[in-house]
């Protein structure tokens, strides 16, 4: 029997990526981050903590997660990732159901929340767009974007069911439904449809004799990695600012639960829409002119938002947001692929996600010291207009991406401008 694994790009190729959709759609991302904001209030009723106080997790979660982006970069550049992706479903479904068992002690809360970082980093969207890249080549950006969607996907799915459990169960049960969802949907998926390419497998460009890519120091040294640090890094920053306080700022200006949790979904929509247009687009126009488009576009959100009022306001301004602030991750892994050797991918990744998580960690707290302080999100909404604008500016210092160096996947050093046709 042969050994041989079917080619990149081929079916075999789009069967894993369902696979890697699937866990990603009952991941961590996707079921927990699309509904934070829908615990806020809940929480801060049953459990007497402030909003500050529960926003301050994110946070929390920011200062510690960096100090293990090393460790997590070398783990998916050098152990196998099937394993790696089960083990994964297992540890975060298990960390989901003991959020439901909390007291009033937030200790207890913070402590969770920062299990829940290393728990998902089996499952987590790094680990899966690894296994992405391994498995396309010419629909790389295709690939990317529609994963990327998928978190989207359950932005739109999981507020409503969540948000009736929050309402008619609690959210202790809210809490277990979300563990037993990653458990055995994300189980069989990664069980059944996930495998990985061995290095031998790839095409001759990939396993042609090269370095295994910069060190983590040596990642700190780079301007191309600081140029694009500094763009996830605000952009990350004005994302947290406003998706982790949306529904209790819609709330805060009348619209009911219900209301607040279908706005949730309407994001969900832009952004399943957003992702997929920017692996369409990724594939045909320059990544980095993508980058700098995309930025601009949710600025009009932040000022519908501050200017608006009411549900038409709400949905326009949750379309828009949603729509043109997705397309950055499926942007974020390709630049991250294309600047830097397949072979440190995983580190590359990782170490722009300390740059996002600290944007996006610490920012939802701000944005709670700010309510607490003034009872108005208003301030809030400036900071992260103010931040979409210095994520444009950090865009235009990426370094453009050559087609020909692309298309061999050749670290960054070696990157030229693209020759004129």
């Amino acid at each position: 029997m042969s050994t041989t694994q079917p080619t990149i790009d081929s079916r075999a190729s789009w069967r894993v990526l369902l696979g890697c959709c699937l866990v990603a759609l009952f991941g961590v991302t996707a079921l927990y981050g699309s509904t934070f904001g829908l615990f806020l209030m809940p929480m801060e009723q049953h459990l007497g903590w402030s909003r500050a106080q529960i926003a301050f997790s994110m946070t929390l979660v920011t200062f510690i997660g960096p100090l293990s982006m090393p460790l997590v970069g070398w783990v998916i550049d050098n152990l196998p990732l099937r394993p790696l992706v089960l083990w994964g479903v297992l540890l975060q479904s298990v960390n989901f159901a003991a959020f439901g068992l909390m007291d009033g002690n937030v200790t207890v809360y913070y402590l969770l929340c920062v299990a829940l970082m290393f728990t998902a980093t089996g499952a987590s969207l790094l680990t899966l767009a690894k296994i992405v890249q391994q498995w396309f080549d010419a629909s790389l950006g295709k690939g990317l974007g529609i994963l990327f969607a998928v978190t989207a996907i359950g932005a739109v799915i999981h507020p409503p069911w969540v948000g009736w459990v929050l309402a008619h169960q609690g959210w202790r049960q809210a809490f277990f439904a979300m563990g037993l969802m990653s458990l055995v949907l994300g189980g069989a998926a990664a069980l059944l449809l996930i495998h990985e390419r061995t290095p031998g497998e790839r095409r001759a460009a990939v396993v042609s004799k090269q370095s295994a890519g910069p060190s983590m120091l040596g990642f700190l040294k780079d301007r191309t990695w600081w140029a694009l640090a500094w763009w996830n890094l605000f952009f990350g920053f004005a994302i947290g600012a406003i998706m982790m306080h949306f529904a209790a700022l819609l709330q805060g200006r009348g619209l009911s639960l219900a209301e607040a949790a279908s706005m949730l979904s309407v994001i969900g929509v832009g952004g399943f829409a957003g992702n997929l247009l920017a692996g369409w687009l990724i594939d045909r126009f320059p990544a980095t002119w993508l980058a700098r488009g995309f930025v601009l576009a949710p600025l009009g959100a932040v000022a519908l938002l501050y200017f608006g009022h009411g549900i038409g306001a709400a949905a326009v301004a949750a379309l828009m947001f949603g729509l043109f602030s997705s397309g950055d991750h499926a942007l974020g892994a390709f630049l991250a692929r294309r600047y830097f050797p397949a072979e440190a991918y995983g580190r590359a990744s990782a170490t722009q996600m300390m740059a996002t998580s600290l944007g996006g960690g610490v920012s939802p707290w701000i944005s709670g010291l700010v309510y607490d302080a003034t009872h108005s999100y208003d301030m809030a909404l400036m900071m992260a207009g103010v931040a979409f604008v210095l994520a444009t500016i950090a865009a235009w210092r990426l370094p453009a991406v050559s087609e020909d160096d692309a298309a061999a996947d050749a670290p960054a050093a070696a990157m030229k401008p693209a020759a004129a046709k």
